[in-house]
């Protein structure tokens, strides 16, 4: 039987009340849920102690202040004040990467409050004409995203442009023992 269940239903209970519940000995099993706090002893009586209740808060988007900040200037702030603290050297030097030359030359003469789901259809394209790679757009993309939220978040930019970057097919998976292996090389 399920010591820790029966003594979360009991609430308060003496050793000989849950042993006669059980039909078996508990003292193990009420020693290790002492040791985890999951049950209290006070004055001769075991009492289940309650998990901490998960509270919940309520996040408003503030008061927007539509800030104008050209794209470049954005970049340059995003990556020092996040970028640097929060990703690994490596990561860093692909985010610079990626917007020195995949997102800069596009948006070059754009303030990131003027962006809009038109702009971001015409840098796809201009990315797939460019020939990029798959997963280099699907990251370049995903940056500026990231880029973008990150603006949006703090109310320095509104919320009017707004995508995301999906797989719009399934993944094929084909392995050496499946038959159509051999004709897919």
């Amino acid at each position: 039987m399920n010591i820790e269940k029966l003594a979360k239903h009991l609430k308060e209970f003496a050793l000989d009340e849950i042993e006669m519940i059980a039909e078996g000995d508990c003292k193990t099993a009420l020693e290790h849920l002492l040791n985890n706090n999951k049950i209290v002893f006070e004055q001769g009586i075991y009492k289940y102690n309650e998990a901490e209740k998960i509270d919940f808060g309520i996040f408003m988007i503030p008061n927007i202040k539509v800030q104008r900040i050209s794209v470049k200037d954005a970049i340059w702030y995003f990556l020092e004040n996040y970028a640097k603290t929060h990703c690994t050297k490596r990561t860093y030097e692909t985010y610079e990467s990626i917007f020195r030359v995949n997102i800069l030359p596009f948006f070059k003469n754009k303030n990131l409050q003027d962006l809009t789901n038109d702009d971001i259809r015409d840098f796809y394209q201009s990315c797939k004409y460019r020939n990029l790679g798959t997963r280099r757009l699907k990251n370049t993309l995903t940056l500026l995203n990231q880029l973008i939220k990150y603006f949006q978040e703090r109310g320095i930019i509104d919320r009017k442009c707004s995508f995301q970057v999906k797989r719009i097919n399934d993944k094929k998976f084909i392995r050496e023992t499946d038959p159509l292996y051999f004709l897919s090389l």
